[in-house]
């Protein structure tokens, strides 16, 4: 299936995942999928990280279907933003399990909700591949059943989820919790737990015999938003094995309903070539507005619940 990783700080959330794509005998298996997107409503900001569903047979990428989904959905709370995609995927994912082994697709959603500090949520699909039994949840991960409980710190999906959870024991836990809780008072760098996790994900990769665990990984990690330390609150990296990757392209955003990756797209998209003749130096550019405009008219804006 995969491997999606996540950790919760009181002021930081950390979630890896792997990129293969694995087509059983049929083809080798690819390592460029992007099994993660971003989500920022009006209370709350998160990452959605799945194992499962990799691509459909039309090679759409459930975290592309997910930001389709959600854009235009503007001035929704975050939980109400789950909700949506909850249903959407009750209604869309079922025609697609049937080739998935297990039958299941996980999606963990580690996030900061504004009133209620970090949370964990998670969206599960299975389908029982013999009685064709369609079970799904859309659940709030706590401690407690007590309203306001504190949130599950840790979070694992997939085969290479199961290998985390069978083989790394409790100090391993403890270490790695007081790791980020350092991170939070500033004696530790943002890369260096990164590099831990993508590290986590290529020790899955080697022991999870199936092959289904790919080497590249990606890492995301995010601030909470009212945290104290003025530092950079996002940012992800991609890997291979336990390397950083020179570049790391954008992952699916959608921002308070809007889709931030396809608008920074567009705008690389004129900044690259003068950046190519100009280098770095000061001043600003000349955008061709009007082109601009057009592409940016260009975008969908109208939510897309199908699952292609």
């Amino acid at each position: 299936m995969t491997l999606v990783f996540s950790v919760h700080s009181r002021d930081s959330l950390w979630v890896v995942v792997d990129r293969r794509l694995s087509y059983g005998g049929r083809r080798p298996p690819i390592d460029d999928a992007v099994k993660i997107m971003d989500l920022q409503t009006t209370d709350g900001h998160g990452v959605l990280a799945y194992a499962g569903l990799g691509a459909t047979s039309k090679g759409t990428q459930p975290s592309e279907w997910m930001s389709a989904v959600l854009r235009g959905r503007g001035g929704m709370t975050f939980e109400q933003t789950l909700g949506v995609l909850a249903g959407a995927a009750t209604r869309e994912l079922r025609k697609h399990l049937a080739s998935v082994p297990g039958g299941g697709h996980f999606i963990i959603i580690p996030a900061f909700v504004r009133g209620l500090g970090s949370r964990l949520y998670s969206i599960d699909n299975v389908v029982d591949r013999k009685t064709g039994q369609h079970r799904y949840r859309y659940t709030s991960h706590q401690r407690t059943a007590e309203p306001g409980s504190p949130s599950i710190r840790l979070a694992a999906a997939g085969t290479g989820g199961e290998y985390i959870i069978r083989n790394k024991d409790g100090a391993w836990q403890r270490a790695l919790l007081s790791l980020v809780n350092e991170h939070d008072h500033g004696k530790i760098s943002d890369h260096l737990i990164a590099d831990q996790l993508a590290r986590l994900n290529y020790e899955a990769h080697q022991a999870v015999r199936d092959g289904s665990v790919g080497p590249r990984s990606i890492v995301v990690w995010r601030r909470r938003p009212d945290a104290r330390r003025g530092k950079p609150g996002a940012a992800h990296q991609f890997y291979t094995g336990v390397n950083r990757d020179q570049d790391s392209a954008p992952i699916p955003t959608i921002g308070n309903g809007m889709d931030v990756q396809a608008i920074v797209g567009i705008l690389m998209q004129q900044l690259q070539p003068r950046m190519a003749d100009r280098g770095f130096t000061s001043g600003p550019f000349d955008f061709e507005t009007d082109e601009v405009n057009r592409l940016l008219a260009g975008i969908p804006s109208d939510p897309d619940e199908r699952l292609r």
